[in-house]
């Protein structure tokens, strides 16, 4: 990324993650819990791909080093914590607590509660790779266009694999390969998004979908379920089964689009007294990611159950909790460089 961030990529990673953190405090699954979920992990996946590029002379180990291990660092010790703070708050035995942090390296379906969001790390990480090497070692565009519909298509054809007779795969391996071909499409269209979010022609008719979708959904005359971390896909158009491909490949990326769009426009006539806090969140996305499974789940158990409330809540400690563990990571890092000098 330049120097000088683009807000209202920053906009909408905040949009999508309050959309992720409204989703998991919902305890009534209607129209709105569907449609959240039929855009608000693929557009963290789309955007992943924005800023992509083709490793250099296969320097893989910088690639790792800049990309790869921060990441998984942070997962081991964000996760890490987690799983204490679940045993002490939840009352949770040893054994139990011990043998969660194997299902922490195994990852994926296997875990819950408090880190029952992880496996979007695991999945992007392995996303992240995965596109890495094609946009490496394939050159031609439309190899790489028919690449990344290969592993949507091969991808949503079953619903499970077993792995050494374990129903779940590592790090939800083959859900991998759908966020590929997300992170793809943003990499080999991030120029043409940028265009579309200034465009009305193109927008509007999006926008207008998008309500359409939304209202037959509601109606039931349209039925999209589309939960990636367990893999249940589902489409039917009054009540007749349809393509689940198709929906996958229009519906998130339109609705994105639209929110990519609003973002934009927000940052265009907005003031920056209004756009800074929400970019603000937009920065910690990750952070507000890890924690706020945890928040939710604790401030339920106090008792407040409204989802509103919930999703105020969980951003605002995550986003705190977020920009302390920043803070405290930089210090560390600034008293080891002046140890080793």
């Amino acid at each position: 990324m330049s120097k000088k961030r683009i807000e209202w990529i920053d906009v909408a990673k905040a949009v999508g993650i309050i959309a992720v953190v409204f989703g998991h405090a919902m305890t009534r699954h209607g129209t709105m819990f569907h449609f959240l979920y039929w855009w608000h992990m693929p557009i963290f996946f789309i955007m992943g791909g924005f800023f992509l590029k083709p490793i250099v002379n296969n320097d893989w180990l910088g690639f790792f080093k800049k990309r790869i291990f921060p990441l998984l660092i942070s997962y081991f010790i964000c996760g890490g914590l987690l799983i204490m703070v679940s045993h002490f708050v939840r009352g949770e035995s040893w054994a139990y607590t011990a043998f969660y942090f194997v299902r922490l390296v195994y990852g994926g379906r296997t875990l819950n509660h408090y880190l029952s969001v992880f496996w979007y790390i695991n999945v992007y990480l392995l996303a992240l790779l995965f596109t890495s090497i094609v946009i490496t070692y394939v050159k031609n565009r439309e190899t790489q266009i028919i690449i990344a519909f290969i592993s949507l298509i091969v991808s949503t054809s079953y619903k499970h694999i077993y792995f050494l007779s374990h129903k779940f795969l590592p790090w939800d391996f083959d859900v991998a390969f759908i966020a590929m071909f997300f992170m793809l499409f943003g990499y080999l269209y991030f120029h043409k998004i940028q265009e579309f979010v200034k465009d009305l022609w193109v927008i509007i008719p999006a926008a207008l979908f998008t309500v359409w979708a939304f209202w037959m959904q509601h109606m039931d005359r349209f039925n999209f379920g589309f939960y990636l971390k367990s893999k249940i896909i589902h489409a039917s158009y009054h009540h007749i089964p349809i393509s689940r491909v198709a929906y996958i490949m229009f519906i998130p990326i339109i609705i994105c689009l639209v929110v990519f769009s609003a973002s934009y426009y927000f940052c265009k006539f907005m003031p920056q007294l209004a756009i800074k806090p929400i970019q603000l969140i937009g920065q910690q996305t990750l952070g507000i990611m890890y924690l706020h499974k945890a928040v939710i789940d604790i401030v339920d158990e106090a008792g407040y159950k409204s989802a509103i409330l919930e999703t105020v809540l969980a951003v605002a400690i995550s986003f705190i909790l977020s920009i302390l563990y920043a803070f405290i990571k930089s210090k560390v890092k600034k008293s080891l460089h002046k140890a080793v000098s």
